[in-house]
Formats: C-alpha cells, structure tokens, sequence
C-alpha cells in the first residue's frame, strides 16, 4: 500500500498492518481517498468495514486510526 504516499513527506506516519508490514500514510492522503482504497487501509489495519457504512464514516475511521497511533520517526 505504500503506494499511495512519498515515504518522508510531512507529516508522514509508518502505520503497521496485520501482515507485519508497515504503510507510510498522512491525514491529507486520507482525506483523499475513495471508498475501496480506505477499506484496503482499514482492513490492513484490522478494522472491520461493512457496507451500509458511508464512506464518510470510513474515511473519519482511518483519520482517526492514524491520530490515535504514536508518531514514529
């Protein structure tokens, strides 16, 4: 997945996944991304998504996810 980000950009956070691997994200890929990509995200990160759920409500899921892990430099 890290594919969606410039590893070193501002702000960046390494985020690990269920596989032991680690995708660089920041709040501003976040926000841009569509539905099926933020649930390849979450779902690497071991968030459980449905489909009744807006894709709103998944992308504030990610944003969260992201904020609520420790900055590793």
């Amino acid at each position: 997945m890290s594919r969606y980000l410039q590893p070193g950009s501002a702000a960046t956070n390494y985020m690990e996944t269920c596989s032991g691997g680690f995708v660089a994200m920041d709040e501003p890929t976040l926000e841009q991304m569509g539905r099926a990509e933020l649930i390849e995200y979450l779902q690497s990160r071991g968030i459980a998504c449905y489909d009744d759920e807006s894709t709103e409500l998944l992308r504030e899921c990610a944003i969260e996810d992201f904020r609520n892990e420790p900055i590793n430099y």
